[in-house]
């Protein structure tokens, strides 16, 4: 059995994971973390898990983390989960981070993005990224997991094998993204009433999960990828509808083809012929990715469109996922045929 720890439980992605790992058969909460609500129990403070999780919340605190898990994911974005990465390392404790910390490669472009210097920068070469459909082998041998964002997941999920069989030209990208207001966290100070009959478009210069699609392309691309990323809010509470523009090469007719063959094995990416057929209610409260893909011949233009549950396959599910994969287990363990 799995021991599990979780930092951050309450927030949003806090409780989507446990929520995931309730009805894993091969974990335990044993550590379930939350500075503010220390000694309450979890049900107190998250009702909606009465009768299905009864255990007292506990400060952060890397000793009892070493001593009492296997594994950590941290759901809390801030440095002091940063911090604790070392220590949990070198008490051999594995450690799947859902913020953006351990994302990008270079600490000078985490600081660019971030707004802050990274606190352990030794790690970032170390750290894998977590999208298992690329990089299961890495992923498997890992000890520190870097859980994509949502967007990202939905934008990188379709390009990255048209990127590398060439059925798209790696300039002029834009990826025009649609999340739920879940997106922003819980205590984000969002209010349905402001965002209810409204779509807004938000940091669409300088969004920081820009620079780690860039980043993923380019390894796909074998260089330099620049894209044009829009984020909205949309008002719905889970999901992220991705459009994406990319020009199309002499091959792109072959492009839903490729997609079919390269994803033909992968548990939780459903290719669709009709992009219509690409819907949020499909994947709502899932771990899978739907895609398709259609060729503009009239504008030379591929139209890709992708669909995902930001707090399932854009989070808690997919940091599962990874898990599993950690502890050389089926990927699809505690997964499959479940609604969370």
């Amino acid at each position: 059995m799995i021991r599990v720890g979780i930092i951050g439980s309450t927030g949003l992605a806090g409780e989507g994971l446990i929520r995931v790992l309730l009805g894993h058969p091969e974990a335990k909460l044993t550590c379930v973390c939350s500075d503010h609500a220390a000694g309450k129990d979890v049900a107190d403070v998250i009702p909606g898990l009465a009768k299905e999780l009864s255990i007292e919340l506990c400060p952060t605190d890397a000793d009892r983390l070493v001593a009492e898990t296997d594994v950590v994911f941290m759901a809390k974005k801030s440095a002091d989960s940063m911090r604790l990465v070392p220590r949990l390392l070198d008490g051999g404790v594995k450690a799947i981070d859902i913020g953006g910390e351990f994302r990008l490669k270079d600490p000078a472009e985490y600081e660019k993005w971030y707004g802050g210097k990274h606190e352990c920068p030794g790690l970032l070469g170390e750290a894998v990224y977590g999208l298992p459909e690329f990089h299961a082998d890495e992923i498997a041998a890992a000890r520190l997991i870097a859980n994509p964002g949502c967007y990202p997941t939905s934008a990188l999920i379709p390009l990255v094998p048209l990127l590398r069989k060439k059925l798209i030209e790696p300039d002029g990208i834009a990826v025009d993204a649609y999340s739920g207001m879940s997106g922003a966290g819980r205590t984000s100070g969002y209010a349905f009433i402001d965002h209810n009959e409204d779509i807004r478009a938000y940091k669409p210069v300088g969004h920081k999960h820009t620079p780690e699609i860039e980043q993923e392309l380019s390894g796909a691309a074998g260089r330099a990828v620049v894209i044009s990323f829009v984020p909205h809010l949309a008002p719905l509470d889970r999901g992220i509808h991705t459009t994406i523009f990319a020009r199309a090469t002499a091959a792109s007719s072959d492009a839903l083809r490729v997609l079919q063959e390269f994803y033909a094995d992968a548990p939780f990416v459903r290719v669709f012929a009709d992009p219509g057929k690409v819907t949020l209610l499909n994947v709502r409260n899932t771990n899978y990715c739907d895609i398709s893909v259609a060729l503009d011949n009239r504008t030379g233009m591929v139209i890709i469109v992708s669909a995902l549950d930001n707090t399932t396959k854009g989070a808690g599910a997919q940091a599962v996922q990874n898990m599993n994969l950690m502890f050389d287990l089926d990927e699809t363990t505690g997964l499959k045929n479940r609604s969370y």
